[in-house]
């Protein structure tokens, strides 16, 4: 039970937190200050580095001046720019006396993987904005207040720059530095970060937090949430022994050292080993749903991620799932404010954001809006300035415009720029392939499926469905259909035969996950930040990522 202490550095927390939101909404209603706080932070940040004199960055006052200042840019533009500040010439980008606490990495589609100065000043706005979502979140759902958050995280410091500083993920940083009333109710522990074994920090998670009133589970993407929940039910045997006797097993923790530093706090819990066991033997499954009193999940259900939730629903239950916003290693994007939906609104206190008609995403110089321009119904690319140094900066995300909220659009992503695939004119969207296979689902009354899509040249071109295992001899039909239904440019091609009938191609359990793997090793990813890409766009392009590295 939370002591007294607890209880009143909560309502302290509280307190804050609802001055930090009510800041937030009043910003949604006048963003002009704002916005002149921002640029100059920005001035100030970057306007004496190479960069800002050779943009002429100290007479920028407004937004407009930053357009008819600098280009649009895209990270590998900038690259040259973070590459010398990461071999510590920092006045390539930031002004004099300027400090980096870290470099944020994020994957790109090649293996040489993003790197993100991460400044104070983007601290603070990166945890106001997470304070913000936070605050909304436990207010809709009080009875989560001082109970067990289970949630995961990697390392801030899985390396470190020439100069000495670290690189990983931000979330790892935000996560050590919490409050630490915050802190107190984490399952997770800074050391399981450490591992690299994916496996052994899912069991270690799910161990410690088994003996817990885990209340939510947030993670960024809800894959984490489902391997987690498998991963405890797979090895149940070991998990119920370790609950009886206080331990954990030596097979995940081979370090004695850091194994004692796991176990410290832990007893033994024959009682709660009991309750367990029974559990399995009663469902034939151990899932959080049975042995967690769960309020709410919170994870991405944005584009290919809404592909999850099916199974996100039959490992923790029939729960409000909140998303935890439209946010990348480059900075926020979106705070979504209610449940079961992808849409949030734009997160005006954390950069100066523009937005390109999707139609014109991969121009050279398009013309960009801004966000009171967008309307509802249209789809964008995002652009954004902010406290890292990244200016104009092409985030490659698509979202669909939703109306406004105060002078604030609301938004929900959609998929990634660029992603598209085209072998007849069909312009095929990740987000209208998804969509295409969870509506097949659906009609054939058939659970949600891990599947990558590609196109295959023939005569004439077509789409192969790639899963694992045996599926309705109907699949590929009724997803042809649907692809037809969520695109008409593909139907207008199958109906004059330009597009062949999409075919399934069956291939070995694990085969998908193994991939997955692959990729984010390639990548440079987490698990976390790791996201599948359901529909290569090039003929081939699936079998490539199939096959295992001969290397």
């Amino acid at each position: 039970m939370p002591t007294l202490i607890e209880h009143i550095a909560a309502r302290l927390a509280y307190a804050h937190a609802r001055r930090v939101y009510r800041r937030f909404i009043h910003a949604l209603e006048e963003p002009r200050p704002v916005q002149r706080r921002i640029l100059q932070q920005l001035r100030d940040l970057i306007g004496q580095s190479d960069f800002g004199r050779r943009f002429g960055l100290r007479a920028v006052r407004t937004p407009g001046d930053l357009k008819r200042a600098v280009p649009l840019m895209s990270y590998e533009e900038l690259r040259p720019y973070v590459e010398r500040v990461w071999a510590g010439d920092a006045g390539a980008l930031f002004s004099p006396g300027q400090t980096l606490v870290m470099f944020a990495t994020s994957s790109g589609t090649t293996a040489k993987p993003k790197l993100v100065p991460v400044t104070p000043q983007f601290v603070r706005d990166y945890r106001r904005g997470w304070n913000t979502f936070g605050l909304k979140l436990l207010s809709d759902h009080r009875r989560a207040i001082l109970r067990a958050i289970l949630q995961s995280s990697s390392r801030h410091d899985a390396s470190y720059s020439p100069a000495g500083v670290p690189a990983g993920a931000i979330t790892g940083l935000l996560a050590r530095t919490q409050k630490g009333i915050v802190r107190r109710f984490y399952v997770g522990r800074p050391e399981i970060a450490r591992l690299s074994d994916h496996r052994a920090r899912y069991y270690l998670l799910m161990r410690l937090g088994i003996v817990r009133d885990v209340a939510f589970a947030i993670t960024a993407n809800p894959a984490t949430l489902i391997q987690m929940a498998r991963t405890a039910d797979e090895e149940s045997e070991t998990l119920l022994r370790d609950v009886h006797d206080g331990t954990i097993d030596a097979k995940f923790v081979p370090c004695e050292t850091l194994r004692a530093t796991l176990t410290a706090g832990l007893r033994p819990a024959p009682q709660r080993a009991a309750q367990l066991r029974h559990l399995r033997a009663t469902t034939g499954t151990l899932r959080p749903r049975d042995y967690w009193s769960l309020t709410f999940l919170a994870c991405w259900t944005g584009g290919s991620m809404g592909h999850y939730l099916q199974r996100l629903r039959e490992w923790f239950g029939d729960l409000p799932v909140r998303d935890i916003g439209l946010l990348a290693s480059e900075g926020r994007v979106t705070i979504p404010l209610e449940d079961n939906t992808p849409v949030g609104v734009l997160d005006l206190q954390s950069a100066i954001f523009e937005f390109i008609p999707a139609e014109q995403a991969e121009a050279p110089d398009p013309e960009t809006l801004t966000p009171q321009e967008l309307e509802a119904g249209r789809e964008y690319a995002v652009v954004l300035s902010n406290s890292t140094g990244l200016l104009r900066y092409r985030l490659g995300d698509i979202v669909r415009a939703h109306g406004h909220l105060g002078q604030a659009p609301l938004l929900e992503f959609l998929c990634r720029a660029g992603r598209v695939a085209s072998v007849a004119g069909e312009k095929l969207t990740e987000h209208q392939a998804v969509a295409a296979v969870r509506q097949a689902c659906r009609q054939l009354r058939i659970a949600d499926f891990d599947f990558i899509l590609a196109p295959c040249w023939g005569d004439p071109p077509h789409y192969r469905l790639t899963c694992e295992g045996v599926s309705p001899p109907t699949l590929g039909e009724v997803v042809d259909s649907a692809l037809a239904a969520e695109n008409d440019e593909y139907a207008s091609r199958r109906k004059s035969q330009r597009l062949g009938m999409l075919t399934v191609r069956a291939v070995g359990a694990g085969s998908i996950a193994a991939m997955d793997s692959r990729l984010s090793a390639q990548r440079g990813s987490t698990s976390e930040q790791y996201k599948r890409p359901c529909l290569f766009t090039a003929p081939g392009d699936d079998d490539r990522a199939l096959r295992p590295s001969t290397r």
